[in-house]
């Protein structure tokens, strides 16, 4: 099996047949709609949010024909679920594949291509700067890219001191990666000297297929974001780097003008209104808010007693299916309340305390 192969089977898994195989495809392609946000939430899948962005429904299909062929999915009506042989197998490949879970695709799948044109530019600069050989060419034409790197190199009397802090940030992060994870991305820096490897190129080198060298050197990439961004005191470099960047905001666009209006003091009432949308759209906007900002409280949407009812339901149930939840839940209580409370709380409703 595969790395795609194993992806898609891991989506089947946590999905456990309660959404549709749409749901699985928009989230590896990281098509940012409110469904796709919360069902990445609550079925713990948000890292992968977008992972696999050039997957066509065909390919991804016909994908699916095979796993359920080779016995390790299958159909049961309108439902995929996965079997014991491909849960086996999916244990073994995610044994030998850690590095998918240091994906966090919500948070820097916009953000990779940019970092990674920054730091290969801030780089190639500054290895050939420190050397006193200014005529190169760069790795990168971009011009965003080129006027950041302008504005924070730093001055001359600077430059082997930043080189130097910045090969300590590498050794220190790179040293926790495996061998081959760490070879994969210096493979692919251009310093003086040395021109980096395109990607099919250091799959060669290394003797991996062409898109477990591309998972890895991305995953790479979301590791030193990660740490770049909380660690202005142990990698100053990289977080200067990092701040460059606009890191993706989780929410839709749409949502996002939503929750300006909310901070602003405006009712969902309100909100409807100015934006001239539909009460569920906004109500949509308001489970991603929920998800994403934990100190938005929703009570005024859903009293603490119909929390813990929604709550109860669903650990009764052991399901994510709004329809089987509603249906136990009566007219009272509505899909949006249900969504509100399971948004919210995500794997940990059930634990016997109502979400606040």
């Amino acid at each position: 099996m595969n790395t795609r192969d194993g992806i898609l089977l891991y989506c089947l898994k946590q999905f456990n047949g309660e959404r549709s195989l749409s749901g699985i495809l928009h989230l590896v392609k990281g098509k940012k709609t409110s469904q796709t946000l919360s069902d990445g939430h609550l079925f713990n899948l948000s890292f992968l949010f977008g992972v696999l962005p050039s997957l066509e429904r065909e390919e991804f299909e016909r994908t699916i024909s095979h796993l359920i062929e080779r016995s390790l999915a299958k159909r049961l009506e309108d439902r995929y679920i996965i079997t014991e042989e491909g849960d086996e197998q999916l244990a073994k490949l995610l044994k030998d594949r850690p590095y998918l879970f240091a994906f966090n695709g919500l948070r820097y799948r916009n953000a990779e291509l940019p970092f990674y044109r920054l730091l290969a530019l801030y780089i190639q600069a500054l290895s050939h700067c420190t050397r006193n050989k200014y005529d190169f060419l760069p790795v990168s034409r971009d011009p965003v890219t080129l006027y950041q790197v302008k504005r924070i190199f730093p001055k001359q009397n600077e430059r082997q001191a930043e080189a130097d802090q910045l090969y300590r940030e590498f050794l220190s992060l790179l040293g926790e990666l495996p061998g081959r994870h760490a070879e994969i991305f210096v493979l692919k820096l251009s310093r003086y000297g040395r021109t980096g490897l395109t990607n099919n190129q250091a799959a060669n080198v290394l003797g991996l297929p062409v898109e477990d060298s591309e998972l890895i050197f991305r995953s790479v990439l979301h590791y030193l974001l990660m740490h770049a961004e909380e660690g202005q005191k142990f990698y100053p470099v990289l977080n200067k780097l990092v701040n460059c960047l606009e890191i993706n905001d989780p929410l839709t666009v749409s949502a996002q003008k939503t929750w300006r209006l909310l901070r602003s003091g405006n009712s969902m009432e309100q909100i409807i209104l100015i934006r001239k949308m539909k009460k569920s759209t906004i109500e949509d906007h308001l489970v991603e808010i929920a998800i994403h900002y934990p100190n938005f409280s929703i009570e005024p949407y859903v009293t603490e007693q119909e929390q813990e009812k929604i709550a109860a339901a669903f650990e009764k149930l052991k399901t994510k299916k709004l329809k089987r939840i509603k249906e136990s839940l009566g007219d009272d209580i509505s899909y949006f309340k249900i969504r509100l409370v399971l948004g919210r709380a995500g794997d940990r409703i059930g634990a016997g305390s109502p979400v606040k």
